[in-house]
């Protein structure tokens, strides 16, 4: 779908088909990352103290994104780019950071334990950074095509969708036989072969001729922040989406503790693999029938209608909780695409109203929702997992009720996240994709500022920049 040759695109079929590789294999380590909840839990720290020392590392991440984004737009490197050089610093960290990440020994004392997994992980927090932002706003200068970005970035977050599906799938087949430690090295190695040819064949082509200012003080990148309303809603609206997102982490639970068995995890995770992946690969072309906020919208509505109906159909039968995993995880699907294709969308607005281009800040921002997210949902699941009498231990057995409530976790917390998400979609994001492809031209020099605000101004105000 989003390999073949386009009529006006700049960027090639290859460059194309590297980009979506590179977010494949990201995602399958990713995948496997979301499952450092359950890898705590089995090496015998009590999840409410897991909860607390996920928590810890989000504050490093308050600095940590914000200066590796200020760094990103500042940097220019000699061959004259300014966002894949990251990206081959980040698939070596990030490859390295994660093995340690499940190296952690079983039998070490619990201090030791904590003290490990804390360092590990705020390295690990870093090297995402370096990956993540980069390889998203490297889309804001491939093209200055509105829809070829949103062709590019919803190619590259279906490929995503896939990746973490393949580890949703696969985690709960391999792990138990390789071990945490065998099966995070197995994972590793295939994800990082995966991001390599981005490294190789994606092109920066739009930096060098964007008329805003392309290396911005860190007094541009405040005002640019300050000025940004659309972005800052749509990462608020991300961070409630995301947090609302927690059926992988909660799909172990619910094989083990509602199903009967750790592997029946698969088939609930493929059910909703499927419809994730046909969700993810239709919402494009929606988008390009109807603005993407508006199928982005219905999406959520028809979302947390499901998860309400899925808790009252239960999980007496498999076949039941497959299907109603499948129609409550199409929200997944909606969010997960459309949202990226918001971010660059602000970039531009971002642009317009400051004069200031800082596409690295806005994707670092970006990054540090998508970890801080992880995070919380970590933290909720666990601190919901104790609520509910949750006894810690992969063998461990579960006391009365535990089972009830797993499953209420398991769709109510989603139905109350997207519903809160939908509101302030709908209230306060006024960004539309033919307004922003006049912003683009504009932002790139292609029409004059009066041109611009003759379509602009009565809704958005005066460019700031003359």
């Amino acid at each position: 779908m989003f390999m073949s040759e386009k009529k006006g695109f700049v960027t090639s079929k290859k460059e194309r088909f590297a980009y979506c590789l590179f977010f494949l294999g990201q995602n399958i380590l990713w995948g496997y990352a979301g499952y450092v909840e359950t890898f705590l839990t089995d090496i015998g720290i009590a999840a409410g103290t897991a909860a607390v020392i996920l928590l810890v590392p989000k504050l490093w991440d308050a600095i940590n994104d914000m200066l590796f984004g200020y760094l990103i737009d500042r940097t220019r490197f000699k061959n004259g780019q300014k966002f894949i050089p990251w990206v081959k610093i980040g698939v070596t960290a990030i490859g390295l950071t994660t093995v340690a990440l499940f190296a952690i020994p079983e039998s070490m004392n619990e201090t030791i334990k904590i003290v490990w997994f804390l360092i590990a992980y705020i390295l690990f927090d870093i090297s995402y950074t370096i990956l993540d932002a980069p390889a998203y706003a490297v889309t804001t200068v491939m093209t200055s095509d509105v829809q070829e970005r949103t062709s590019i970035i919803a190619g590259g977050k279906l490929w995503a969708m896939v990746g973490g599906v393949v580890a949703t799938l696969l985690v709960p087949m391999l792990r138990p036989k390789l071990g945490w430690f065998v099966a995070c090295v197995v994972f590793v190695v295939v994800s990082v072969i995966m991001m390599v040819p981005m490294m190789f064949f994606v092109k920066e082509r739009h930096s060098e001729t964007a008329t805003a200012e392309e290396n911005p003080g860190f007094k541009e990148i405040i005002h640019y922040l300050k000025h940004n309303k659309y972005l800052m809603i749509a990462l608020v609206a991300m961070l409630l989406l995301g947090i609302a997102s927690l059926e992988q982490k909660m799909a172990i639970y619910v094989g083990r503790i509602c199903l009967g068995q750790e592997n029946t995890a698969t088939l609930v995770a493929a059910g909703a693999a499927v419809s994730v992946i046909i969700v993810s690969a239709v919402v494009p072309k929606l988008s390009r029938k109807w603005d993407k906020f508006y199928v982005l919208c219905a999406g959520l509505a028809f979302t947390v209608v499901m998860n309400i109906v899925a808790y009252f159909v239960g999980y007496d039968s498999l076949v039941m909780a497959i299907v109603m995993t499948m129609l409550k995880c199409s929200g997944l699907g909606f969010w997960s695409v459309v949202i990226y294709m918001l971010i660059a969308d602000t970039v531009e607005y971002g642009t317009y109203k400051t004069g200031t281009r800082a596409a690295g800040i806005s994707f670092s921002l970006q990054t540090f929702v998508a970890k801080l997210k992880n995070g919380l949902i970590g933290t909720v699941v666990l601190f919901s997992l104790s609520a509910v009498g949750f006894v810690e231990g992969e063998n461990a057995v579960q006391p009365a009720g535990v089972s009830d409530g797993v499953w209420a976790l398991f769709c109510l917390l989603p139905a109350v996240g997207f519903a809160i998400a939908l509101v302030i979609l709908l209230a306060f994001y006024k960004l539309r994709s033919d307004e922003v492809q006049v912003m683009s031209k504009y932002n790139n020099g292609e029409i004059s500022k009066e041109e611009a605000e003759r379509s602009l101004a009565e809704k958005y105000g005066s460019a700031g920049k003359a």
